[in-house]
């Protein structure tokens, strides 16, 4: 169309062309060159949490064993409970979405599955850390509460807040009965 621009009479002609052009480029979503961090990490771990999980199922069916995501101790990445609960729903719909599509699974019996093969391992000592960065029993037993409906085992250890010590229950200042509570309910 440039060898229009020239004939006055085909200018709008070409005028709409630009318009479809300019158009078309506003409907294509940019290249993502970054993902925040956060994001990332969830997307990846929840892959791999997936693909265990199905390599599972595929091979026991309902015996597979059960995967437990243990959140790590507080200062490293995906260490609080919204984040493990993050991780765990992510890891969930993954998997459900394999079950249905490659072993033929309804959704419902997907979703079934994908709650009991995939869950959470709480590290009551690990959440505890939060304790060198100001935190209160308030805040920590909220953590748990946050991830408390995916939790499927409780890795007990004490510590006093500040270091990764592992001392046995009771030697430290890990609000243990609140915790529990809020898992049982």
């Amino acid at each position: 169309k440039l060898k229009d621009i020239k004939d006055p009479e085909k200018l709008s002609e070409f005028a709409n062309v630009i318009v479809e052009g300019v158009n078309v480029l506003r409907s294509i979503e940019p290249p993502k060159f970054s993902k925040p961090l956060r994001e990332f990490a969830i997307d990846k771990s929840s892959d791999t949490f997936a693909n265990v999980a199905f390599s599972a199922y595929k091979k026991f069916k309902d015996t597979a064993p059960i995967i437990s995501v243990e959140n790590p101790p507080v200062g490293m990445g995906l260490a609080k409970g919204q984040d493990l609960k993050d991780v765990v729903e992510a890891s969930r719909d993954k998997l459900a979405e394999r079950l249905t599509q490659e072993q033929g699974l309804s959704k419902h019996d997907a979703e079934k599955q994908a709650e009991k093969l995939i869950g959470v391992t709480w590290d009551v000592g690990h959440i505890n850390m939060l304790r060198k960065y100001g935190y209160t029993d308030d805040d920590i037993v909220a953590q748990t509460k946050s991830v408390a409906e995916q939790v499927k085992h409780v890795h007990l250890s004490d510590n006093f807040g500040m270091e990764h010590t592992e001392l046995p229950m009771g030697m430290g200042n890990v609000p243990l009965k609140p915790m529990l509570e809020a898992i049982h309910k």
